[in-house]
């Protein structure tokens, strides 16, 4: 099996990042709504965490190491 580069990982992690901010919009906005989502964000996250977690191990050296450095530079900004 072909693990994933610095392009892939990017790729993946960007993809997971904007998924989770939707989660997170649709959540705050359903709760303005007076609605509750059945899946919650908090379970997103967790399933987000899991996906990643499963993600180091088919993944290149280098692509784990610009992964983290990509995640700490988006959880500082954010």
């Amino acid at each position: 099996m072909k693990k994933f580069n610095v392009r892939d990982r990017v790729f993946l992690d960007e993809a997971i990042n904007a998924f989770l901010r939707e989660s997170k919009k649709f959540e705050e906005e359903s709760e303005l709504l007076g609605n509750r989502p059945i899946i919650t964000y908090g379970y997103w996250k967790q399933m987000a965490e899991e996906v990643m977690y499963k993600l180091e191990f088919h993944s290149t050296q280098k692509a784990n190491r610009q992964s983290r450095i990509y995640n700490e530079k988006i959880n500082n900004d954010e």
